[in-house]
């Protein structure tokens, strides 16, 4: 029997190692050899299911956004672990305690119930940074499409549609702080009795949230060109503060 391929995977795949050459030596790098090289297969089966370079290029930007939504989808709808940052042991374990309950809000105080809010946004936009490995190497390929883009006009749409993700994603998160809500619900329509929702300092929610992506795109190319121990601690803590300040 003929062997059954499975394209979706087989393109995905491609990509992927586009992705892993872009990260070592920059989109030039990733020619239709080196890309058939890195996965193992031929340049005829890379042809076969790209054409050219430039719709090869496209389908791995274009997957990098799709993972990406995917990703703020999984976070900005389930309670996500705290990443890893200078806190101590025992103080994550209080937030995951705290988090455990989050469904169950008349189990915890208004303030415990703003301290897993607070600690929930803070996690989902630490998903964003380039915090330890598989995160700097995401974000080192996506610094190698957008530069590709600022030139390429195939690229340009796919750097525009990140954009507007994330700007959403962090509209979701600051409406999400100033509100007292968690963003699912925000987004489910849901609310809640203003009486129990935590009084705010915040001003104009757009020009909040216009700050957090500046701060995110910012933090994202500091740490890709200082990746070390403390800088992260710093990014870290520059996004803790900036969740606080919306308290």
């Amino acid at each position: 029997m003929p062997k059954i391929i499975d394209e979706r995977a087989r393109r995905e795949a491609i990509a992927e190692a586009v992705w892993a050459i872009a990260s070592r030596d920059g989109l030039d790098g990733a020619t239709v050899r080196a890309v058939a090289a890195e996965c193992g297969l031929s340049t005829g089966a890379i042809q076969h299911s790209f054409p050219s370079q430039a719709t090869l290029q496209q389908f791995a930007m274009e997957l990098i956004v799709e993972r990406v939504t995917e990703r703020l989808a999984e976070t900005g709808t389930t309670d996500p672990h705290p990443a890893p940052c200078d806190e101590s042991a025992t103080a994550n374990h209080n937030t995951l305690a705290l988090v455990s309950n989050h469904r169950n809000p008349a189990a915890i105080s208004v303030a415990e119930a703003r301290a897993v809010l607070d600690e929930t946004v803070t996690a989902m936009l630490l998903q964003l940074l380039p915090l330890d490995k598989e995160r700097e190497t995401e974000a080192r390929v996506w610094a190698a499409f957008s530069t590709a883009a600022l030139t390429n006009p195939d690229l340009a749409p796919y750097a525009r549609k990140m954009d507007a993700l994330l700007a959403t994603f962090c509209r979701r998160c600051v409406e999400s702080l100033i509100s007292g809500m968690p963003a699912d619900d925000l987004a489910a329509g849901n609310s809640r009795s203003a009486k129990s929702a935590p009084t705010s300092r915040a001003g104009d929610p757009a020009a909040i949230a216009a700050h957090l992506h500046a701060l995110l795109d910012g933090l994202a190319l500091h740490l890709l060109v200082n990746p070390d121990a403390a800088h992260r601690r710093q990014a870290t803590a520059l996004i803790r503060s900036f969740v606080a300040s919306l308290t």
